[in-house]
């Protein structure tokens, strides 16, 4: 039986992260995914890298903030393309005659400048240089993130996977943790999954969605399942085929405006689509029927605002993905030790492509330490009722 100083349960891009910090401080570190890495929620996400969303959040503007920097320090380490960046910059677009709408983003725009987030306001006329792919529709306004970026994710996390395995550690995939291993004072010793047992000195759960059922598991305590302070919220998302540069947006562009729309260049060669209150009326049990059903809606918002979507383009020449998110109660943040133990740890989170490098270097150094630093006094457990 192998022995590990880590064991990271989820193989998703926060805990991948994560064991790539571990690895890097000399850490034995052994990955343990019930499927293959960066097929769950990574696969199925946005991935739109930023903090300008977070403006009025404080703390987790910050973390969310710092997500961004590791990213760019990354890729002075080994470049954009190995990683899967695109440094492409975002706007925030607004109607200028939705008083409502606009004067939100103004306020967003001044609270960034007080934190001294690199952004500047950009004018109907300057709009339509920046992104002549929109079809503005009247007299629009916007925020430009110049600092912003998009990932492909699967291609991070798959680049991670090798370095961690380069730095001697180990990724396990299509393997179920099962529950705990413990000795006979109750200390945590491993894992037992479904090929057998994991030795570990420590532990790292980074579940996601599922976080809370795992938890039911591995402690033994069903009610896990239900208490546990995070949520699913499916998010659904259609990706175009590949339609030539000339007809995509050069950076992400979210829409300020009801009903809403988001969209980036995606690495395929189209577009990536979104809208946050399309998701609210996706389940995760929901028929191929009803997901398409949404699909359309998308496309045809879509095609209002972008130019370059083609007339005869139709959800079947689309792919449609459904992500699961993991959203705390709070809708930040989980990053802590599990009450009453000593080398179990907890790291769950919404907008975990953007908070993967911040979130995966800080539990590092918690785990390697036993001191919890001070970015991450904000995220403990302790702030839910029954957990403290």
């Amino acid at each position: 039986m192998e022995s590990y100083d880590v064991a990271v349960i989820g193989g998703g891009i926060v805990g991948m992260t994560a064991a790539f910090f571990l690895s890097k401080t000399g850490k034995k570190v052994a990955v343990i995914e019930k499927n293959k890495v960066a097929t769950g929620t990574t696969a199925n996400s946005f991935a739109w890298i930023n903090a300008s969303s977070k403006a009025a959040k404080g703390e987790y503007m910050h973390l969310n903030a710092r997500g961004l920097s590791g990213y760019t320090q990354l890729a002075q380490t080994f470049g954009e393309h190995p990683l899967g960046l695109n440094p492409c910059g975002q706007i925030w677009i607004a109607p200028k005659n939705d008083a409502v709408r606009y004067d939100e983003l103004k306020k967003r725009f001044s609270l960034l400048q007080q934190e001294d987030y690199p952004v500047t306001w950009v004018k109907s006329k300057d709009l339509q240089i920046l992104e002549p792919s929109i079809n503005y529709m009247g007299e629009y306004e916007g925020l430009l993130s110049f600092s912003e970026m998009c990932l492909d994710a699967p291609r991070f996390v798959h680049f991670l996977s090798q370095q961690i395995e380069d730095a001697g550690s180990s990724i396990i995939e299509n393997n179920e943790v099962l529950s705990l291993a413990s000795d006979d004072s109750g200390n945590v010793t491993g894992l037992l999954t479904a090929n057998g047992e994991i030795k570990a000195t420590q532990i790292l759960l980074a579940g996601g969605p599922n976080t809370p059922e795992l938890l039911a598991s591995l402690t033994g305590f069903a009610g896990f399942a239900n208490r546990f302070p995070v949520r699913k919220s499916p998010g659904i998302l259609i990706t175009t085929p590949p339609l030539g540069t000339k007809r995509l947006t050069r950076r992400v562009i979210y829409w300020e405006q009801s009903p809403d729309l988001h969209a980036l260049p995606h690495f395929s060669g189209g577009w990536r689509i979104g809208s946050d209150d399309m998701d609210g009326v996706i389940a995760e049990e929901d028929t191929p029927t009803k997901r398409k059903f949404a699909a359309n809606c998308l496309l045809k918002r879509a095609r209002e605002f972008l130019i370059g979507i083609p007339d005869d383009l139709t959800v079947e020449d689309c792919k449609i993905t459904v992500g699961i998110r993991p959203v705390p109660d709070d809708g930040q943040s989980i990053a802590d030790i599990f009450p009453g133990t000593e080398n179990f740890f907890l790291l769950v989170t919404h907008s975990g492509v953007t908070l993967a490098p911040a979130l995966g270097e800080l539990m590092a150094e918690f785990i390697c330490t036993g001191k919890r630093p001070n970015e991450l006094e904000t995220f403990s457990l302790k702030r839910f009722p029954g957990f403290s």
